[in-house]
C-alpha cells in the first residue's frame, strides 16, 4: 500500500460494526439536527472502543489558523498503540506538530463543513504501522447544551487486504 499523507475520503465501509455505529448515530439525531454528545455511550460499541478517538471542537489557539482548535478527549488503546499516541490525550491538535497537525485537521474541516457522517481510509504515517490499512469513521456530534458541533468521533477499523 502507498503510503498517502492526508486521509482519503471513502463512500462508506466494510466494516459491519462502523456501519452500525453510523446506524446508531443516525436514530440519536431529532428534527434533522446533530445528535447531542450525552447520547453517545462507548459502551455501547466495545468492539470499537479500543479504536476510537474523541475530539472537542475548541476556541483555535493563537498558532492557528483556523477558527477553532481540537482537544482530544479521548484516545482508544489500540489507537494510541497503532498511532504512536499515547500522550496525546489532553492535547490540542495544533500542538502535535508537522506532518500529522494539518493531516488531521484535513479530517476536521470536512467534517465540520459537511456536519454529517465521512468515511475515510488510509494508514498510521510515520509509525512504523504504515503497512496496516484502516477505515475511518468520522460523525459530527453537537455541544451538550447547545445544537451547535460540538465533537467529532472517530472509529476505525482494519481493511482486509486481498
Amino acid at each position: 500500500m502507498q503510503q498517502q499523507v492526508h486521509w482519503q475520503a471513502a463512500q462508506g465501509a466494510e466494516s459491519t460494526a462502523l456501519r452500525g455505529l453510523e446506524a446508531a448515530w443516525a436514530g440519536w439525531g431529532q428534527g434533522g439536527r446533530l445528535p447531542s454528545r450525552a447520547l453517545f455511550d462507548p459502551m455501547d460499541f466495545p468492539d470499537l472502543l479500543p479504536w476510537m478517538v474523541l475530539g472537542e471542537v475548541v476556541p483555535p489557539a493563537a498558532k492557528t489558523m483556523r477558527g477553532y482548535d481540537i482537544l482530544l478527549r479521548y484516545l482508544g488503546s489500540e489507537f494510541e498503540r497503532y498511532f504512536k499516541a499515547g500522550s496525546l490525550t489532553r492535547i490540542h491538535i495544533s500542538d502535535v506538530g508537522a506532518p500529522y497537525t494539518e493531516r488531521w485537521f484535513a479530517v476536521y474541516d470536512a467534517v465540520i463543513a459537511k456536519q454529517r457522517p465521512l468515511y475515510f481510509t488510509g494508514a498510521p504515517f510515520g509509525t512504523g504501522y504504515e503497512y496496516l490499512p484502516l477505515e475511518m469513521l468520522a460523525l459530527p456530534l453537537a455541544k451538550i447544551d447547545t445544537p451547535d458541533i460540538g465533537f467529532v468521533l472517530f472509529a476505525f477499523a482494519r481493511l482486509e487486504i486481498a
